[in-house]
């Protein structure tokens, strides 16, 4: 593999999806390819120096509640909404 290419067999089905894919997005397939393939990379590694895990954005070491105390809160708030709805 030179220059970090690398060279993918894929499916019928799976090519003709990011051929239809790219066609519609005025890409080449292997762009949309390379793109769908960073894309989840990153929301799995956070490669690329991309933050894209949700739980980054929250300080973990703070104190939490308990689910006792939190419960009866969600279920107001959640009947709430459904009320709201209807």
């Amino acid at each position: 593999m030179a220059d970090g290419a690398l060279n993918l067999t894929l499916d019928d089905y799976l090519s003709a999806k990011i051929a239809e894919k790219a066609k519609a997005m005025g890409v080449a397939p292997e762009t949309l390819a390379a793109d769908l393939l960073r894309q989840t990379l990153a929301v799995e590694d956070g490669f690329g120096g991309r933050q894209t895990d949700h739980v980054s954005n929250h300080d973990l070491n703070e104190e939490g509640r308990p689910w006792d105390e939190v419960r009866p809160e969600l279920l107001a708030r959640m009947k709430q909404k459904l009320a709201e709805r209807t």
